[in-house]
């Protein structure tokens, strides 16, 4: 593709990849906000959160399969008007469990999004190529992501917590346009046969049975549930805790997050192809842990103080950085064949584990930031140990 080409596929799949996450985080600073205003506890509410997830994880069963039949187009023009529904469910809800309902529906399309830019991404890029672009596209993507916050802080100051929901019909009707005037299907093996029940298990058992491939699904499941636990418990510690208002927590997110992940996400760019992309998920890890002990650490120097969890949260984000690009383009580059299937598989995997991880943060006490710590630590150091193990030795088997 020209590079021209490659411009205009990437605006379109940003747009479509930030959906997923935008709708996940823009109303965290309203989370207290909705708990009085729908008279319920605030774990509900971040149970809302969970459910969300589930809805992502468990939708991409359809779309990726659905995608090796018929293309990537058709599946991501009907998630997207699932989620169209699902954003109207939730800016008319009158109770947590209306609200609830309609995230989860809203999560069943936005599985369509979070599956498939993956499987258009491998369709055009591999190897180091897709690495380089895979940052590139992780820079926009933790750009827009940290604003989802910010943006929600105000039209919750503004407006009320039914306004994250307005906005939210809006952004998904742009996202929907642009994919259906803008995007060229890019997969070209695509095929109604690849739709039966025997080809289905065979390609599902192919991914399965692949050590690297299942490896390195389990990283992100864990590291991503990590990433998620901070979305599901930093609003009530920040905002019912420290006393941030949701503007601030909304500006706190996205002025840390973003400059944590734009200088990640450069670094990565830059260096993956210098030190390979074992040594930038290591580098990841190590931060990442770091930070876990270091909010670990502040809350028995100095308790629930706003730097004692910001700079913590902010190397979080920077470590985190390095592992999705590279973790994705290891596990892709061996099928392309395939890649609407491995979309499936790898997408369920990583959003399932924010959806059990942070469904599991939702119900733990959030007084102050130890859980969250814990979480961390554990997450990270599992990933780590999962990826020496599994995939790095298989890697050395295959090669040598």
């Amino acid at each position: 593709m020209s590079q021209r080409s490659n411009t205009l596929l990437l605006l379109v799949v940003v747009l479509a990849a930030c959906l997923t996450q935008f709708a996940s985080d823009i109303y965290t600073p309203s989370l207290p906000a909705i708990a009085e205003s729908l008279k319920t506890p605030v774990n509900m509410v971040q149970w809302s959160m969970a459910i969300y997830m589930f809805g992502v994880a468990l939708s991409q069963l359809f779309y990726g399969p659905i995608s090796e039949g018929v293309g990537r187009k058709g599946p991501m023009v009907f998630g997207m008007s699932v989620m169209l529904v699902g954003s109207v469910i939730c800016m008319f809800a009158p109770s947590i469990q209306v609200l609830i309902l309609g995230r989860f529906i809203q999560g069943c399309g936005a599985g369509a999004c979070a599956c498939l830019w993956r499987s258009i991404f491998r369709d055009t890029f591999t190897g180091d190529e897709l690495a380089k672009y895979g940052s590139y596209l992780t820079v926009f993507i933790m750009f827009i992501v940290p604003a989802a916050p910010a943006l929600g802080g105000y039209l919750q100051h503004l407006f009320g917590w039914q306004a994250n929901f307005v906005f939210l019909c809006g952004y998904t009707l742009i996202a929907l346009l642009a994919v259906i005037l803008g995007y060229r299907e890019t997969s070209t093996s695509h095929h109604p046969e690849r739709l039966k029940p025997a080809y289905c298990l065979a390609t599902v058992k192919r991914l399965l049975t692949s050590r690297i491939f299942m490896g390195l699904t389990l990283c992100t499941f864990l590291s991503y549930g990590a990433f998620f636990a901070w979305f599901t418990a930093g609003p009530v510690l920040l905002i019912e805790h420290v006393g941030l208002t949701p503007v601030q927590f909304g500006w706190l997110s996205f002025i840390g997050g973003g400059i944590a992940y734009v200088l990640a996400g450069q670094i990565n760019g830059k260096f993956v192809t210098r030190f390979g992309m074992a040594r930038m998920m290591r580098f990841g890890w190590s931060v990442m842990i770091v930070s876990g002990l270091l909010l670990l650490a502040s809350f028995y120097v100095v308790g629930i103080e706003l730097w004692s969890i910001a700079v913590p949260i902010f190397l979080f984000y920077f470590g985190s950085t390095f592992i999705w690009p590279n973790a994705f383009a290891q596990a892709f580059t061996p099928f392309g064949d395939i890649a609407g299937y491995a979309g499936t598989v790898y997408g369920t995997m990583q959003i399932a584990g924010g959806a059990v991880i942070g469904g599991i943060v939702s119900h733990l006490p959030d007084a102050n930031q130890l859980p969250l710590a814990t979480v961390f630590i554990v997450a990270s150091i599992a990933a780590w140990f999962i990826y020496e193990i599994v995939v790095h030795r298989s890697q050395e088997a295959a090669s040598g």
